[in-house]
């Protein structure tokens, strides 16, 4: 994972080589958080209609930022 923050609405793209979806693209819409760890996200990929757990170890920003207005 990058040195980023991946935060809310955030573009990832899924690294896990053993994924069914790896190198697929998506935006962050949940964060699994307990005690300032961050255990994984809630990725809504392009294309789909409903959302995957991706461990964080799992997944890398694009760089790219959407709004909650793109989602909802």
């Amino acid at each position: 994972m990058t040195d980023k923050e991946i935060d809310f609405y955030d573009e990832v793209k899924v690294v896990d080589t053993e994924s069914p979806y790896f190198g697929k693209l998506g935006a962050v819409l949940g964060i699994s958080e307990e005690d300032g760890i961050i255990y994984g996200y809630a990725v809504l990929l392009h294309g789909e209609q409903h959302n995957v757990f991706v461990k964080s170890k799992h997944i890398v920003s694009t760089g790219i930022s959407f709004t909650r207005d793109d989602y909802y």
